[in-house]
């Protein structure tokens, strides 16, 4: 596999972190059965994340994986704005572009 192939994985798998904490979150504001059912997603979505990022260490060094892995902390504020409407301010949109920025550093030449 690939550099780019491996960057792909841990990049999808940074996504689906962030629809997966978003399910846990709307599983919160259900009852019963759709708060399993949201609860459910959620974590098949964070099994998915795990096969992904183990995939992808077959081609990273872990030194530009595991940074790059910090992206689903960006992807949780973007997905809850767009699925949620929650209304993130500037200092949390600032830490988003230094976290995007930081893993920018780790990605080899």
């Amino acid at each position: 596999m690939s550099l780019a192939a491996g960057m792909t994985l841990v990049l999808a798998g940074s996504a689906l972190e962030g629809f997966a904490q978003v399910s846990l979150k709307i599983a919160t504001r259900k009852k019963a059965w759709a708060y399993a059912y949201w609860t459910g997603i959620g974590a098949l979505l964070f099994v998915i994340e795990i096969c992904l990022y183990t995939r992808a260490l077959k081609s990273l060094d872990i030194a530009v994986a595991y940074p790059l892995s910090a992206l689903s902390y960006a992807s949780v504020v973007i997905a809850a704005r767009v699925l949620l409407g929650e209304k993130p301010d500037l200092r949390r949109w600032m830490g988003v572009v230094f976290i995007i920025a930081g893993a920018a550093l780790a990605i080899p030449e």
